[in-house]
């Protein structure tokens, strides 16, 4: 089996998240990027709130089938499982926001899954040893790094609260998107050496 069009949907899935942020933001009609949370793109009753769960369901089942590549291509290129258990809070948090829209009391009950992202990258980096793999543990600790600036929200601060909140915010999706993007291109790298070796 080819596990390299699997792989690719890690790239394709933050493309098609960040593009639905724009094209969301301005359908919605009155949306601040820096200011307004992603959920409330999809917030119940707003202009945007249908093609945002059309994005968020779309990116749900792409993460499922990157999670498949991932696990064969541990397989194949004999490295640990464990980081890729990671990514299961993917789609876990965008299913679960895709069902439940911003503005229901259940929308946020999925908000500590997201914490498996940041337990991937950092698992990846420590686990997925060998000079091979070098690449893939810098690019790991970046996004870990990025996904933790998250945490600036909770500096005590009314103008962080009321002006930088979608900002604070996206750094977490930057963070997990680097992430993607370096296991899918990272990966589809190592395979292709792999094969070329086997010639």
């Amino acid at each position: 089996m080819d596990t390299k069009p699997l792989l690719y949907t890690g790239i394709i899935i933050p493309v098609i998240f960040w593009l639905s942020t724009i094209i969301c933001g301005f359908i919605h009609g009155n949306y601040n990027h820096i200011s307004n949370t992603i959920s409330e793109l999809g917030a119940i009753g707003t202009k945007s709130e249908t093609l945002m769960e059309t994005f968020t369901l779309l990116c749900t089942v792409l993460s499922v089938f990157f999670m498949a590549g991932l696990f064969i291509a541990c397989s194949q290129l004999k490295l640990n499982i464990l980081p890729v258990f990671g990514v299961v809070g993917f789609p876990v948090m965008f299913g679960w926001a895709a069902i439940f829209h911003s503005g229901n009391h259940l929308h946020s009950a999925s908000g500590p899954v997201f914490l498996l992202l940041y337990v991937g990258a950092l698992l990846s980096a420590i686990l997925w040893r060998g000079d091979s793999f070098k690449q893939i543990r810098r690019l790991s600790l970046l996004s870990l790094g990025i996904m933790l600036l998250i945490f600036i929200r909770f500096i005590p601060s009314t103008t962080i609260e009321n002006n930088y909140t979608g900002l604070i915010q996206r750094f977490a999706h930057l963070g997990w998107s680097v992430w993607f993007v370096s296991m899918g291109a990272c990966f589809i790298k190592l395979l292709n050496s792999k094969q070329h070796q086997l010639k």
